[in-house]
């Protein structure tokens, strides 16, 4: 336990905000891969509807 003394002289920092923490590179493909498939299936469907009339 820290001198009350101590502490009342000295003042006492904040703990700093820890950086956020960046994506692993395996989470970035997946999503990449997941957000290729879904644009790849939307515009598939688009021609699929606009074909149809």
């Amino acid at each position: 336990m820290p001198d009350p003394h101590c502490s009342s002289c000295c003042p006492v920092e904040p703990p700093k905000p820890e950086p956020p923490v960046p994506w692993p590179l395996g989470a970035l493909l997946w999503l990449g891969i997941i957000l290729g498939v879904g644009a790849g299936a939307y515009v598939g469907v688009m021609w699929l509807v606009s074909s149809a009339f």
